[in-house]
């Protein structure tokens, strides 16, 4: 089984790839979701602040794994994930058999443009190939880790990150314009169900964990973020991307 967590749609891409590759079925994480523990368990999420979503915490921690599952992640990520892996093992007490880093497209709008169609597809096109080589290694149960941790991954994992989950994750910064059409993407897309409107107009209800869906789904970029402009190039998955 592969359980996955996704806000703009990376990770659920290589979710429903891997599962496909290694004749498996991909979940998505929510908090009512309970693990069925089968020879193989995949966790796939995308890296926030070189470590796991508050959500893939939380579901990380009511894991059981049994000694005989293959277990393995599946991290995505702009670039780097610090040492995640150890994180992981900390929170189920069970050493990751294999692990990926997937460098795929931006989507923290948060910190400045995402990016572009054009850098989008380059990345999915250097993903790919990484991602069918991790499937084969899980098909013959390999105890591989293929990771770019990046510069200081022991500080940015168990410190940065941290503070990241406890002081960064607040919705309050976020806004809404007057091109808001009341259509209720945002509503609809928040995995965390976060998200109601009211005279038309998102609400955000304090339980966010910074995925960027709302923001980058917006049809009319009427969202906003602290400082951040309408003109900020924003990301989400689409499929012409990997055609």
């Amino acid at each position: 089984m592969i359980y996955y967590f996704s806000g703009t749609g990376n990770s659920e891409w290589a979710a429903k790839e891997l599962a496909v590759l290694t004749n498996d079925t991909a979940e998505f994480i929510t908090k009512d979701t309970k693990a069925k523990y089968d020879e193989k368990l995949g966790i796939i999420f995308p890296i926030y602040a070189w470590g796991v979503p508050g959500p893939v915490e939380d579901f990380l921690k009511t894991l059981e794994i049994p000694e005989d599952t293959y277990f393995y992640a599946v991290a995505t990520c702009g670039s780097n994930c610090g040492r995640v892996d150890d994180q992981i093992m900390k929170l189920t007490s069970r050493k990751l058999n294999a692990i990926l880093s997937l460098s795929l497209p931006n989507n923290y709008i948060q910190g400045g443009d995402c990016d572009t169609p054009k850098k989008a597809i380059e990345k999915f096109k250097k993903a790919k190939p990484k991602l069918l080589d991790f499937a084969n290694s899980i098909n013959n149960k390999e105890v591989i880790k293929v990771v770019d941790r990046g510069p200081l991954p022991g500080l940015m994992t168990e410190v940065i990150h941290p503070s990241f989950i406890k002081y960064a994750t607040s919705d309050k910064k976020f806004s809404v314009n007057d091109d808001c059409s009341s259509c209720g993407a945002c509503v609809n897309n928040c995995p965390l169900d976060n998200i109601t409107l009211k005279d038309g107009k998102p609400i955000w209800n304090g339980n966010c964990s910074q995925c960027t869906s709302c923001i980058n789904r917006c049809p009319k970029n009427a969202i906003q973020y602290g400082a951040s402009k309408p003109s900020r190039v924003r990301y989400y998955f689409k499929e012409e991307y990997v055609k």
